[in-house]
């Protein structure tokens, strides 16, 4: 699959081919999942192939992104979970897609056991609302035209607007850790977390990573 001039779908990284996959679903509505792939470099030209199969009706098709602005792939544990270190917008996902996809790992906090599990949930809905907030322009308040790309996300923001509001998006950030603060989490084995989580609880009112419910009250 590629987008819809036939080119390869522009991807800053294959964390962000991996969300691309989540929002563009298969036609039974179920997620892609990433299988087999293949690595093609040409120059300057990055393409990465990627074999999708649905999780819900096992159906298959093929993807291929465009890895080129990109850069050097991430390989420290602590930026492996990195979607872009780039200010330019996505190309792949929209604002409100990435919204969505913000909220959904802030209500997925609530079904995780793991504390690490809970701050890495947290870390992704930080960089989505990241990604999304990367559209607006200096004096925009909701996200412009050119940020929203298909008829279903249109119809979303119009329903909502309030919801993909800058004022909205600045607030889910500013009520989360910050990124460095969650990829030292993301990092730390079991253990050394566990007792990471005790210090912190004794500089903080409630537990930190559960930071989502003060989130959910607020919205």
């Amino acid at each position: 699959m590629t987008d819809a001039s036939g080119e390869p779908i522009v991807v800053h990284s294959v964390q962000e081919e991996y969300f691309y996959l989540m929002v563009h679903r298969c036609s039974c509505g179920g997620p892609w999942l990433g299988e087999a792939q293949e690595f093609v470099e040409g120059g300057p030209e990055l393409r990465h192939h990627v074999s999708g199969k649905c999780f819900k009706c096992a159906a298959r098709k093929e993807f291929t992104f465009d890895l080129s602005r990109a850069g050097p792939q991430p390989t420290a544990p602590s930026v492996i979970r990195q979607i872009s270190a780039s200010a330019e917008p996505s190309r792949a996902v929209d604002a409100v897609e990435w919204a969505d996809l913000a909220r959904f790992y802030l209500e997925r906090i609530q079904r995780l056991k793991r504390p690490v599990e809970k701050a890495q949930s947290l870390l992704d809905a930080r960089q989505c609302t990241e990604e999304a907030l990367k559209f607006f322009g200096p004096a925009d308040a909701a996200p412009p035209p050119a940020a929203v790309w298909s008829d279903a996300t249109r119809r979303k923001l119009a329903k909502d607007p309030d919801a993909y509001s800058r004022a909205r998006l600045q607030a889910m950030v500013d009520r989360m850790p910050s990124i460095e603060e969650l990829r030292q989490v993301d990092a730390l084995d079991q253990k050394v977390f566990d007792k990471a989580v005790k210090e912190e609880a004794k500089k903080r009112v409630g537990k930190w990573w559960q930071v989502w419910k003060r989130f959910r009250r607020n919205t």
